[in-house]
């Protein structure tokens, strides 16, 4: 496989995602498509993922090993599973440039950042031990743990980006048409607790009806932000790939746009080519080439928003406007989920707005796409700032 990442090549093969997350390309020749209120201090940095969940658990990691008795094989699979769930956190945190500063732990220290797991689909015999394990790692010490090591890192998960396949064959733009296997190739993924949820459209006539290929194509803004509604995404990902033959290889070869818009995150355009091995299929092509693209969507994701957690943080003071106590206690919680903003002080309370002080890591444009992610937004008003509420908040039955 050959990868051309706008004009740099760089390697497709890391460990870290080979056998922990996709499987890439040597699992994938065989894959089918088939209420308090509280007036002071209050200490932020809980880390919530876009779907809802901790970016410190590890959920459904896989083992199965045998060896010589029954408790020795369960031993053999929580070690080995509890090795492969760290390297996925790590791969959720750090950029895959930062891979090779990184320490060599044995099983009993990796132990060590373990607050608990849990154990379903459990199935034994008398040398085999098979099961799906949740791993709990503990914020605190891992974050100890990267910041001995040199490393930065990210723990702000973006929200949900629904992405906008279209496949361009013989001139033609395919985009809901049935088979679109760009659409297929995409849909086959599975990134389920990674910083950045890619979601795929159903392709049914809602859809058809809210946006087609060349409007896509058109970075149709209006349209786009309909069909990301619909999909409670507030960003799109407009990927464009093209199929060709390799001339002289007489190999497809794949050549893929991929353009985000939205709210939450900059702007940007990448371009990637993709060779094919010999032996092939174009659906084995299509699926290796979605998930390179989404593994750099990752990447920048995680280098907008890294920071040095062991410098000062800084200071801004704000308005926050609310329309009763149980808006003001909603915003308040979602400041504590945003994991740079480290502590908040209240200045002053009335029942219709607050003036906070947030202290937070990092510079204000990280700070203002954090926030983002928890439907906050940060504006500029005429004489301070002001955090303003973008979600509804629900009446009570």
């Amino acid at each position: 496989m050959i990868l051309v990442y706008g004009h740099f090549f760089f390697p497709f093969f890391r460990v870290f995602r080979s056998g922990f997350r996709s499987g890439f390309r040597s699992g994938f020749r065989c894959a089918l498509f088939l209420g308090v209120l509280f007036i002071g201090v209050w200490g932020g940095g809980q880390s919530v993922s876009a779907a809802g969940g901790d970016i410190f658990t590890v959920t459904d990691v896989e083992v199965d090993e045998t060896a010589s008795a029954a408790n020795l094989a369960r031993g053999k699979a929580l070690a080995e599973g509890q090795k492969r769930a760290f390297l996925i956190l790590l791969d959720r945190l750090i950029l895959s440039s930062d891979y090779d500063n990184l320490s060599t732990l044995e099983d009993d220290e990796i132990a060590e950042y373990v607050q608990g797991i849990e154990v379903k689909d459990e199935k034994t015999s008398s040398v085999r031990y098979l099961a799906k394990i949740t791993y709990r790692f503990k914020p605190s010490q891992i974050r100890r743990f990267l910041r001995d090591s040199g490393i930065p890192f990210s723990e702000t998960a973006s929200k949900p980006v629904l992405v906008i396949p279209v496949y361009q064959l013989a001139g033609a733009q395919l985009l809901w048409d049935d088979p679109n296997p760009w659409r297929l190739a995409w849909a086959a993924r599975d990134d389920e607790g990674f910083p950045v949820p890619l979601k795929v459209p159903l392709g049914d006539l809602t859809d058809v009806a809210a946006i087609g290929s060349l409007q896509a194509m058109a970075a149709d803004k209006s349209k786009l932000n309909a069909i990301a509604q619909r999909y409670g995404a507030t960003d799109t990902l407009v990927t464009v790939a093209t199929l060709n033959m390799d001339p002289l290889q007489n190999r497809p070869a794949l050549d893929v746009s991929v353009s985000r818009f939205g709210a939450s995150s900059r702007e940007y355009t990448h371009v990637f080519s993709f060779v094919g091995e010999t032996g092939e299929t174009i659906d084995q092509l299509l699926f290796f080439a979605a998930n390179e693209v989404a593994r750099q969507v990752e990447e920048d994701w995680k280098r907008d928003n890294i920071v040095a957690f062991d410098r000062r943080p800084e200071s801004l003071r704000v308005s926050i406007p609310f329309k009763d106590m149980r808006q003001w206690i909603d915003i308040r919680n979602r400041l504590k989920a945003v994991p740079i903003v480290r502590e908040t002080e209240i200045l002053s309370l009335s029942r219709n707005g607050a003036r906070v002080d947030l202290r937070y890591l990092g510079d204000s444009d990280q700070l203002r796409l954090a926030l983002a992610q928890n439907d906050l937004k940060l504006k500029k008003g005429d004489t301070t700032w002001e955090l303003v509420s973008i979600r509804n908040v629900k009446e009570k039955p």
